[in-house]
């Protein structure tokens, strides 16, 4: 913006020159842009900091003066401190410089979760009196973080389970074994047939099994089936058989092996007690059964 004066100078008589002199004022209406190149932005966890680009996008050249705009962040599901470094920074845009790039650090908390997000915003500080010519857009821009770290180990809590056959259930506990949930999985586990058979002497079993940050350890309960029978210990397995979602999860160890000990004991003996025969005879006929079972 400019000014000058405008005089008349004359010398009629009697004409009067009043007011002989006049102010003119020539105002920039050229409007200047600055904004986020581009909006959005994503980054793994192991980048260790994200990279925001800020640009004169358009509009008139500033000339002789600086343009001050306050970069800043703000918190969506990723958090200031747990999951990025909140930062606040003053940017001074001119004819020499029309980019300015601004780096957050990216902080890995150690849990496997799921994609999470912060924002970046300007914010308008001084614009040397042309504030009403400069707009600010897009003036916010998102950040997507993504754990490509953390991974977590789920499996059984033993490689082998023994259970009595009369105990009605066989119990087997699942677990994350190392790491930490943020975000929910799901592993489907199935029982799998050996020298015991399901349904005659196990429940068959196919479910899915959900572990967060709230359940880390499920149990599973299999119903055992006493089949009144005198037999050797049998067995069955149960497995994982795939992980939703699965990436950074690893099932191990995926099977167990479950020992059903038969608890059904029976009585062999003589059919009578006593028996009576001639010596004549030759021979005495004993009769030897099952009792009982």
């Amino acid at each position: 913006t400019f000014s000058y004066s405008l005089t008349l100078i004359g010398e009629l008589t009697p004409v009067m020159l009043s007011p002989n002199v006049t102010m003119v004022t020539i105002m920039d209406n050229n409007t200047l842009t600055i904004g986020f190149d581009p909006i959005q932005y994503t980054v793994n966890v192991s980048d260790g900091y994200v990279t925001f680009n800020m640009s004169i996008l358009g509009g008139a050249t500033i000339k002789g003066a600086s343009v001050e705009v306050m970069f800043s962040t703000k918190d969506g599901t990723a958090l200031a401190g747990q999951d990025y470094i909140q930062t606040s920074q003053l940017l001074t845009f001119n004819q020499s410089t029309t980019n300015i790039p601004v780096s957050v650090g990216i902080i890995n908390n150690g849990y496997y979760e799921d994609d999470i997000i912060f924002q970046a915003k300007l914010t308008l500080q001084s614009a040397a009196g042309y504030e009403q010519f400069v707009t600010l857009s897009p003036a916010m821009a998102t950040a997507t973080i993504i754990d490509d770290i953390n991974g977590v180990t789920i499996g059984f809590g033993q490689t082998g389970y023994s259970f009595f056959e009369n105990q009605r259930y066989a119990h087997v506990t699942v677990s994350v074994l190392q790491g930490q949930l943020k975000k929910s999985v799901a592993i489907p586990f199935r029982t799998i047939r050996g020298t015991a058979v399901g349904p005659d002497d196990y429940a068959v079993t196919d479910i899915i099994l959900v572990f967060n940050a709230s359940t880390p350890n499920i149990t599973v309960y299999i119903a055992l089936v006493d089949d009144g029978l005198a037999e050797d210990d049998e067995s069955f397995a149960a497995q994982f058989y795939a992980v939703t979602p699965s990436g950074l999860v690893t099932i191990a160890p995926a099977t167990t092996g479950i020992t059903i000990i038969d608890t059904n004991s029976v009585t062999i003996g003589f059919g009578k007690q006593s028996y009576q025969v001639s010596k004549h005879q030759g021979s005495i006929p004993l009769k030897i059964q099952v009792l009982r079972g």
